[in-house]
């Protein structure tokens, strides 16, 4: 009786620990929702290029949370670098975001704002348990009032689907 019972003890902790390890990694595939937030340092200023068009540089700070816990973009902080050309009331962007976790894992991010279109990003790779990663994404953004004159400060979210290369899967 002894030895059933202990076995039974042992059996049960051991599907906990392998429930606890599987919840830990991250699915090959599924959906992403992400919510974010954006500060652009400095504030970016147009630059006049001729025929009524303006370029401007823009710095931007992120903090990434994944709505569902999934690792992908959750607790992450980032950088993204864009470059904007503004065409009356057209504006058409692109540019580049790396985000890390706390252990120094990345994810890289491509990002295509075009007039007329929903604003699309893609996670092209990245390093560590982020390996692999493809994702295609639906960004949009609030602007929200800032407290400090000139800065944009703003918040969003990141809706899409990822999927893992299996080879890259840990």
């Amino acid at each position: 009786m002894y030895v059933r019972m202990t076995s039974s003890l042992a059996a049960a902790t051991l599907l906990t620990l392998v429930s606890y390890a599987q919840a830990q990694s991250i699915p090959p595939s599924g959906e992403l929702h992400v919510t974010y937030t954006t500060t652009a340092v400095p504030a970016p200023k147009p630059m006049e290029i001729g025929d009524g068009q303006q370029y401007m540089q823009v710095n931007l700070i992120m903090a990434a949370s994944n709505d569902q816990g999934n690792p992908i973009l959750n607790k992450m902080a980032g950088r993204c670098q864009l470059t904007r050309l503004i065409d009356g009331k057209s504006v058409e962007t692109h540019g580049y975001c790396t985000y890390s976790d706390a252990d120094n894992n990345q994810i890289f991010e491509k990002c295509d704002f075009l007039p007329g279109q929903p604003n699309n990003c893609k996670l092209t790779g990245g390093t560590g348990k982020f390996a692999g990663l493809q994702a295609s994404v639906v960004i949009t953004t609030q602007p929200i009032k800032s407290s400090f004159d000139d800065v944009f400060q703003g918040i969003g979210h990141k809706d899409g689907t990822y999927k893992i290369a299996p080879e890259a899967a840990h």
